[in-house]
């Protein structure tokens, strides 16, 4: 019974450590990246609260359409002589207050509040493009955060490769000298370029370690938190820049891009702010209800001569009124507002110019770049091709006796750094290409 018991206990601790484990080793892919950094970026936290506070301020100007009522009473007392005009001098000491409610509600106001609540809902609507932009920044980083992490990772499987193959020829150099067969020369060169190897492939892990923690602060990981990203990439099929597609790509461009959405929403919201600004030109009506009670006490006759609640009761009155308010003079204060409102109007016409531009120009550049790539990796694919020939060319040599170490050693580190720069060049075309389909769909292809 006890060796039971230890059993399940063994098997309890196995699975739950098993479970942390499996936990631990979870694979990301990038979409899910991308979704971890967005939902733990405080930055953005910061700026949905900023977001929700003028939504709220937004509601409290649509309460405005709504009547207000107060509720008002007071108690005050007169202690003193007074005289009336006749000249006769007289005590005043009295108790007296009053108790009503009173109301306004504003009849007309040429659309002034409707046209500022428009307004302050543009204004809402663009804040909500920044906050667009900045999940789009963000998303960018993580993008190419991740795919640096599978650059370092796929250079690094070269490296080791190298180092394979460096541990290995001085183990057969080691032999040969230990037999007579090889000189002291070529195994301490066989020893030097192991230890060459050794270093780039600690170099190279380190460089994948540094990437790994640059992708999770964009995540808000806890660095000492261990977990994997799925290497595997899904090849693009090759954009080419014909006119009509980078004329289709410049199109796609300005409806995805966030900014000139945002500077949109700003010009509404000029446009309606300009609209509240002449509202002030013409007259406005409020009403006002009133509805009270008067309570007075001479003190000189004697304190409560008149009870309290009956006086009130018997001088309960109402009040209704209208209020024109007539502009005549305002100081031009409202013709220089809407000079000013023009200005600002220009000034975001020119702000949208200025933007479709470097869109324009961002879009050219990238397509460029993504030629260039594209143009490079079937270069560098060729080259490797070649450099491959040619090092199996001097293992062959070599062991024929034919070239030194020094050579062999040579051809194996020009064959390394043309597969690091064609797996560069992979890298930054793949970038390249899910940039562009990012900026102009709005989509991650990966």
């Amino acid at each position: 019974m006890i060796v039971l018991f230890r059993y399940i206990l063994l098997t309890l601790g196995i699975t739950c450590i098993t479970g942390k484990v499996l936990f631990a080793q979870q694979t990301f892919d990038l979409h899910q990246c991308i979704a971890v950094a967005l939902e733990k970026n405080i930055t953005l936290d910061k700026a949905k609260l900023v977001l929700e506070d003028k939504n709220l301020d937004i509601k409290n100007y649509k309460n405005e359409r709504l009547p207000n009522l107060n509720g008002f009473t007071n108690l005050y007392n007169n202690f003193g002589q007074s005289q009336d005009i006749f000249g006769n001098n007289a005590r005043n000491d009295n108790f007296n207050s009053t108790l009503g409610l009173s109301s306004s509600y504003s009849i007309l106001n040429n659309g002034k509040l409707k046209n500022f609540i428009k307004k302050s809902e543009r204004e809402m609507e663009a804040s909500g493009q920044d906050l667009a932009l900045l999940k789009r920044e963000i998303t960018l980083k993580t993008i190419q955060a991740y795919l640096n992490v599978l650059l370092q990772k796929e250079i690094c499987k070269s490296v080791d490769t190298a180092l394979f193959f460096a541990e290995s020829q001085l183990l057969k150099v080691q032999k040969s000298t230990d037999l007579g067969a090889t000189s002291l020369t070529i195994l301490y060169e066989a020893k030097a370029n192991y230890e060459r190897e050794n270093e780039k492939n600690r170099q190279a892990h380190y460089t994948i370690d540094k990437a790994i923690l640059e992708l999770k602060q964009i995540m808000a990981i806890e660095p000492d938190q261990n977990f994997e990203i799925n290497t595997e990439t899904k090849a693009f099929s090759p954009l080419h820049q014909s006119s009509s597609e980078s004329s289709d790509l410049y199109s796609s461009y300005l409806k995805q891009h966030p900014g000139l959405k945002k500077y949109a929403l700003l010009s509404e919201a000029l446009q309606f702010d300009q609209k509240a600004i002449k509202a002030q030109l013409y007259p406005t009506i409020d009403a006002s209800l009133t509805l009270g009670s008067f309570y007075f006490n001479n003190l000189t006759t004697g304190f409560g001569r008149l009870p309290l609640f009956n006086q009130l009761q018997n001088n309960f009155s109402q009040q209704i009124g209208l209020t024109i308010n007539v502009p005549i003079f305002n100081k031009n204060t409202v013709k220089t507002a809407v000079q000013k409102n023009k200005i600002q109007q220009a000034e975001n016409a020119k702000q949208i110019q200025l933007e479709q531009l470097t869109i324009k120009q961002e879009l050219t550049k990238q397509l460029l770049d993504l030629d260039n790539y594209q143009k490079q990796y079937k270069l560098a694919t060729n080259v490797l091709e070649v450099t491959k020939k040619a090092f199996d060319l001097s293992l062959k040599s070599y062991e024929a006796g034919r070239i030194s170490i020094y050579d062999l050693n040579t051809s194996r580190s020009n064959l390394l750094t043309t597969e690091s720069e064609l797996i560069q060049t992979k890298y930054n075309m793949l970038f390249t290409q899910i940039l562009i389909h990012y900026l102009s769909t709005g989509d991650i292809k990966f």
